[in-house]
């Protein structure tokens, strides 16, 4: 037998892609940290709650020798979502963004009616749930590839669309636990997702949304899934986490790679097209 033998040097391992998930240590934004490490992803869970983002990223799986770091701060200042680019991308690229921070507050579970929300209340939801993803990305982007396998994918809600709904005894639908702060702010991000896929378009970096209804996190938790809320659900069930995860995966792969500006619906039927 003939050995053929070459000076050409051996392929260089393959690079291991980058994420950031923001709100990661939350209930969606845990399941979808798991979902892009179990992918192969090297995940940097990032949360206002630094001893939850480190034990988060510490329970994410290990794949292909990725690693996962867990980063704490509070993403309403653009200083600290700068330290985080950096930090994700270490001296290299920053493949995804998965914006997935965001607040809801309630009173015992209930609706807060707009006329009693305190300016605090209001300017801090605007700032978590709009102001944040905007700054990670204006500071993160510069660190993506331009090869057309970089995307964002941020955590919209069915609310962008319906709105807050009415009064909490209101005898018409919607009905929702939400604030009307929460509902502005998300739309604010609908529009800012579309806004972020032209102007990112240039550099071939995709931007795209996902939007569910109710999903079964500490969020609603104490929220009662009682005949009226699901009434309005074909499924008539909440969300897995999980679900909302697979769809984010699905954006960010290459499956979805002429997908840019949507939001992508994940609601049981609540709204159909």
């Amino acid at each position: 037998m003939t050995l053929l033998h070459t000076d050409e040097p051996a392929p260089a391992p393959a690079r291991t892609r980058s994420a950031i998930v923001t709100g990661g240590a939350g209930g969606i934004g845990s399941a979808i940290s798991r979902r892009l490490a179990g992918a192969g992803y090297g995940v940097v869970v990032a949360d206002v709650d630094a001893e939850a983002a480190g034990r988060t990223a510490k329970d994410l799986p290990e794949v292909d020798g990725a690693e996962h770091r867990g980063f704490g701060g509070d993403l309403t200042s653009s200083a600290v979502n700068r330290e985080l680019a950096a930090f994700a991308a270490d001296g290299g690229a920053l493949d995804v963004i998965v914006n997935g921070v965001g607040i809801s507050p309630k009173r015992n579970g209930r609706k807060i009616p707009f006329h009693e929300l305190s300016d605090e209340e209001w300017n801090r939801v605007l700032a978590v749930n709009v102001s944040a993803p905007f700054f990670l990305v204006r500071e993160a982007y510069r660190y993506m590839p331009t090869d057309g396998s970089a995307s964002i994918v941020n955590l919209l809600s069915i609310t962008a669309k319906l709105g807050a709904g009415g009064p909490e005894q209101a005898d018409f639908p919607p009905y929702l636990p939400s604030t009307i702060a929460y509902a502005a702010s998300k739309a604010a991000l609908q529009n800012l997702t579309a806004s972020l896929s032209r102007e990112l378009a240039p550099q071939r970096i995709r931007v795209n949304g996902v939007a569910p209804g109710f999903v079964q996190t500490p969020m609603m938790g104490d929220v009662p899934a009682d005949d009226r809320l699901l009434s309005q659900v074909p499924m008539k069930r909440f969300a897995r986490p999980e679900e909302i995860a697979d769809a984010v995966a699905f954006l960010l792969s290459d499956q979805a790679g002429y997908i840019n500006g949507t939001s992508l619906d994940v609601n049981g039927g609540w709204l159909t097209c």
